[in-house]
């Protein structure tokens, strides 16, 4: 039998690269409407009717230039990319996944 690492033994930047689109680093799955705190390059939606609280988000997107003013209704299993610091939603669920 081979040996299995565990995402911590990865040896190379090169592989954790590689596993990053694999949830290699984790996730969180946030099913509530309290704001949470992480470290995440991309969200989907796991539940119909997800709907993003940009008030209490911080993301590295802007609207029409500036800062994020419209919640954002998600589409369920559609990966969103960015740099997430923190997520709240109005409703729905979405899993989180590690840097």
């Amino acid at each position: 039998m081979g040996n299995v690492k565990k995402p911590s033994d990865l040896s190379t930047k090169v592989e954790q690269l590689l596993n990053a689109p694999y949830g290699m680093q984790g996730a969180n799955i946030i099913n509530n409407t309290a704001a949470q705190s992480g470290a995440w390059y991309c969200i989907i939606a796991i539940a119909d009717n997800t709907t993003l609280d940009v008030s209490g988000c911080t993301i590295n997107w802007e609207e029409n230039g500036g800062a994020l003013s419209t919640d954002l209704d998600l589409i369920t299993g559609l990966p969103y990319y960015g740099d997430f610091s923190a997520v709240q939603l109005v409703d729905g669920a979405v899993i989180c996944y590690s840097k």
